[in-house]
């Protein structure tokens, strides 16, 4: 069971009848719900110190931008008068708090906070601070940064503040290979990147530098979650892997399975399941991005379990 302060809101949004599922109890089954599914450390860190603030506080609250990808959430969040802003100035009410998202901002955006003089919570990763400081300290000694990850994401447009205007980013090993020479550069990785993806890019930058850093920052939630991935995936008629639609980690999470395995589903909801290949899948393999919450996740086990139990099939947590 989820810990306070969301574990009375995790309650509130299951259905009726449905119950927790112990994930973690190993037993025989045909349906495999991984361990590593749902909010890694940082996320849940986050949405719980938020709800915590909300809860404790008669100030307005202001997330600027998303707190997480996931729809779920934030209309959690919303539900509790936590609003939505994208730019600092739009924090209208300055007695309120302003919440620095879980994928970290640029020095230059933590200024124009700084000058809004509006209290500020920092719910950035301790993962993403840690490629922040890497980035920050080899950009000190000129190294350029060369960054694989996806340009438009929150996490990555962060971590360029850091490179001191000598950065670049990459996602595939065909914009590495038309990379120019470099004296000195340090790669780094979105830290929810796919750790073979971010070596294959890493060996070509290589050959094109004097001196080449290769900065791993892929956390390891994400390394579990796409080892446990890669070794039940391959085995299984259908995997569920189930987030949001804009979540890169999640999206990232299910092209992964799709090389592994014929039928793959990634669905926001239990609504999107596609009933047919449910039962007829022998082996079902559920997993989930580290913006997904718990509720979600067991909603979806609980469609599946309902909609095999007419087919008189068994389900098993490992």
């Amino acid at each position: 069971m989820p810990s306070a302060p969301l574990g009375d809101f995790y309650k509130k949004h299951r259905k009726k009848g449905q119950k927790k599922y112990n994930i973690s109890m190993p037993r025989k089954e045909d349906i495999i719900v991984a361990k590593s599914a749902g909010f890694c450390p940082g996320v849940k860190h986050a949405v719980d110190q938020v709800v915590a603030l909300a809860g404790s506080r008669k100030k307005p609250i202001y997330t600027l931008g998303p707190l997480i990808h996931n729809k779920q959430v934030t209309a959690m969040l919303e539900m509790r008068d936590i609003k939505t802003i994208e730019k600092p100035e739009e924090a209208t009410d300055k007695r309120g708090i302003l919440i620095i998202r879980a994928h970290g901002i640029t020095p230059d955006l933590q200024r124009q906070i700084e000058a809004c003089e509006i209290s500020v919570f920092d719910a950035t990763c301790p993962l993403v601070k840690h490629a922040q400081n890497i980035i920050a300290k080899f950009a000190v000694q000129d190294y350029h940064t060369v960054i694989v990850g996806d340009k438009e994401h929150a996490e990555v447009i962060g971590l360029t503040g850091y490179a001191q205007g000598r950065c670049t980013v990459i996602s595939s090993l065909a914009e590495a290979q038309a990379l120019p020479h470099f004296e000195k550069v340090n790669v780094v990785s979105q830290t929810t990147q796919q750790e073979s993806v971010f070596f294959e890019i890493a060996e070509e930058i290589k050959k094109h530098a004097n001196m080449c850093q290769i900065s791993n920052t892929i956390c390891q939630p994400t390394k579990d979650r796409q080892k446990e991935t890669m070794e039940q995936a391959k085995n299984a008629d259908l995997v569920i892997v189930v987030g949001g639609k804009h979540s890169a980690n999640t999206a990232r999470l299910a092209e992964l399975c799709r090389g592994l395995c014929k039928h793959v589903q990634h669905v926001e909801t239990e609504d999107e399941l596609d009933e047919k290949l449910v039962v007829d899948a022998k082996r079902i393999f559920i997993t989930a991005g580290a913006s997904t919450p718990g509720w979600v996740i067991d909603s979806v086990v609980f469609r599946v379990k309902t909609l095999r139990d007419r087919a008189n099939r068994k389900i098993v947590y490992r």
